[in-house]
């Protein structure tokens, strides 16, 4: 399996597969991993080429080109040996650069298209953390990139990646840099299971105690699926309030309804409080409307609004009833409505009414 990731820098996609090799070699799996920017460097000093991590995006485009043309020719070169030694070999690039408030591209097209990877990956990360990891960085520290900066260019480089992977018809994941190295190896290794978003009203929920819960319900979720968490890249609601800018906000909605949302199968929205959110009506309703299961989570005995049913293919009167439910159902290998027994959609039918 060939895997071409993207990232911004600073989003530490090389401590993310580090850990992941780990974790990997652990369950029997042999990991290879292309760093293309650091042979690029390894190779300039072969060949007598002056580049440094601070000023290399200072030299000409022509001269970047040629080293990193060498580079993908030698990748090529291995890969029919290296891919049947290993069961997944990752080639790390970058889609875009911003520098001196300008995208630059990262990438040969030419190369993209010949290596034919079986799958994209772009790394996301905090964008608090992108932007304290850039300001300890020579390279980056000078161009004094805004919180709204790094947003965008971590905007770009998804969208790129989304676009290459759309037009070679390949599959295309957005992977949160601080989530568990299980989350790659079971959508690498487990593409069988389904995989879940887990929608959840976070603004209402954002103390320990509140989000320990939380934790709870997604670990009984993955005995099922592959859970998408939304917190894993960044709680905006723990942010302070002047931090909390339109742009952010925006990027958020886009990155919940449009990325996350998007490479799942199903949503499902959990309410341990019965509590008013815009977010989640929003989430249910991208489901719906784009033809995937929503399913919904909600308080036993709270009123429930009709907004909230209305999207939802399932409605479960608290965790206890979903997983009696998911434990039934686990021998059948699929989890959509269409396949739940009579009683079952009578139950969930019955549970809509009430709300």
């Amino acid at each position: 399996m060939l895997i071409i990731t993207t990232a911004i820098s600073g989003s530490d996609r090389k401590g993310y597969l580090s850990r992941f090799e780990e974790f990997a070699k652990k369950n029997g799996k042999k990991i290879k991993i292309y760093h293309v920017g650091q042979m690029m460097f390894e190779h300039a000093h072969a060949i007598g080429i002056h580049f440094t991590p601070e000023n290399v995006l200072n030299a000409p485009p022509a001269v970047i080109n040629a080293v990193r043309s060498a580079i993908f020719e030698k990748i090529a070169s291995e890969l029919p040996k290296v891919l049947k030694q290993h069961h997944a070999v990752f080639i790390n690039i970058h889609a875009m650069f911003f520098w001196r408030k300008v995208f630059i591209r990262a990438w040969d097209n030419y190369y993209v298209s010949q290596l034919n990877p079986d799958l994209f990956l772009a790394f996301v990360d905090d964008i608090i953390s992108i932007n304290k990891q850039l300001k300890s960085r020579k390279q980056w520290k000078r161009e004094n990139l805004t919180i709204g900066d790094t947003l965008l260019w971590r905007n770009v480089d998804v969208e790129m990646t989304a676009s290459w992977a759309e037009m070679m018809r390949k599959k295309f994941y957005v992977i949160p840099s601080p989530s568990k190295e299980k989350l790659l190896y079971r959508l690498l290794f487990e593409s069988h299971l389904e995989k879940v978003y887990a929608a959840m009203p976070l603004t209402n929920f954002t103390s320990p105690k509140d989000q320990a819960e939380v934790d709870k319900f997604i670990a009984k979720l993955e005995k099922y699926f592959i859970v998408i968490d939304p917190r894993e890249i960044e709680l905006v609601e723990q942010w302070k309030p002047h931090m909390r800018t339109a742009a952010v906000l925006h990027q958020i909605v886009n990155r919940d309804l449009y990325w996350l949302i998007k490479q799942v199968d199903r949503v499902i929205a959990y309410f341990p409080k019965a509590v008013s959110s815009p977010g989640v009506v929003n989430e249910l309703r991208e489901a719906h409307e784009t033809n995937k299961e929503a399913w919904l989570v909600y308080p036993k005995g709270a009123a429930v609004s009709p907004f909230l049913t209305y999207y939802s293919n399932m409605v479960f009167r608290g965790p206890n009833e979903l997983f009696k439910f998911l434990s039934a159902q686990k021998g059948s290998g699929s989890f959509s409505a269409k396949e739940v027994e009579p009683e079952m959609r009578e139950k969930g039918e019955k549970n809509k009414r009430k709300g």
